[in-house]
């Protein structure tokens, strides 16, 4: 299914971005569309520079869009409080709204990802799929997600790639999501946290295989079976390396997919463990 690609840009970001961009538009179809959402930062000299990286590539403004968002947040008062007061919230606001506008599914990948080779099947995702991490990393204790709110949490979820089917998406859930004090407890990873509710709700869920996309604050480095790499945490000094890689397509590697689960009862109990262990 021919889906369009999302990325969420920074300013700051724009180095590593001219950089992890142009990976992304090799492995697009050329009628696919990449768009990149501004969180506010650019100016017409960043706006410009992303332009340049291929005719492919659609800029949409705060300003542009700001109009059609507001409307549709109208009678989300919580929803818009979040938007105002931390950027990353456009990823879980502004992306979808506008997706649905004129799509069914699209695609969302971080800039701070590098693609290098057979990323294809990727960004033509059927199935809801989103990217699995190393950890259980969420916004709000895992315990109030599970005991309190009773919410179904994807296992390692990470909201830095994901092929999302519109229909799937709840702006109901996100307005009762960010309206309460004692799920946001992490600000970088409210927005995730989001995400993983929606994923949650939606049913049946994919991963592309761990060791074939990595998400893992610790890794040495890529391999003949590395597809992709989020450069999380402390690797993404590393994107001026590994993105020398060999995209060689004529490797017969090919993205693999599991089915994934919610996180369970016995996955609390390990993780609490760990914690009082650590303590």
């Amino acid at each position: 299914m021919i889906q369009p690609v999302y990325t969420l840009l920074c300013k700051r970001d724009l180095e590593m971005a001219l950089i992890t961009l142009p990976r992304i538009v090799q492995f697009l179809s050329p009628e696919q569309e990449f768009i990149v959402v501004d969180d506010g930062s650019f100016d017409k000299v960043t706006t410009d520079r992303v332009r340049e990286i291929s005719t492919q590539i659609k800029v949409i403004v705060r300003e542009e869009r700001e109009e059609i968002i507001v409307s549709q947040l109208a009678n989300y008062p919580n929803c818009r409080k979040y938007r105002n007061e931390y950027g990353p919230a456009f990823k879980l606001l502004d992306i979808p709204l506008l997706a649905k506008e004129t799509h069914t599914r699209f695609c969302y990948t971080d800039s701070d990802i590098i693609y290098i080779k057979n990323c294809e099947d990727y960004f033509n995702r059927n199935e809801n799929t989103y990217l699995r991490t190393d950890a259980i990393k969420l916004s709000v204790k895992l315990s109030k997600a599970l005991f309190k709110y009773k919410w179904a949490i994807p296992y390692k979820f990470n909201s830095g790639y994901f092929s999302f089917d519109c229909k799937d998406y709840d702006l109901d859930l996100i307005e009762y999501f960010v309206s309460r004090d004692d799920v946001r407890n992490i600000s970088w990873v409210t927005e995730q946290t989001g995400w993983a509710l929606q994923f949650g709700q939606s049913g049946a869920a994919y991963c592309p295989n761990e060791e074939q996309f990595v998400c893992r604050e610790h890794f040495d480095g890529p391999t003949t079976e590395t597809l992709a790499i989020h450069l999380i945490a402390n690797l993404k000094g590393k994107v001026q390396e590994w993105s020398k890689q060999n995209d060689n397509k004529s490797e017969a590697i090919k993205p693999n997919f599991e089915k994934s689960r919610n996180v369970s009862l016995s996955d609390w109990v390990q993780k609490s463990v760990k914690r009082f262990i650590r303590y």
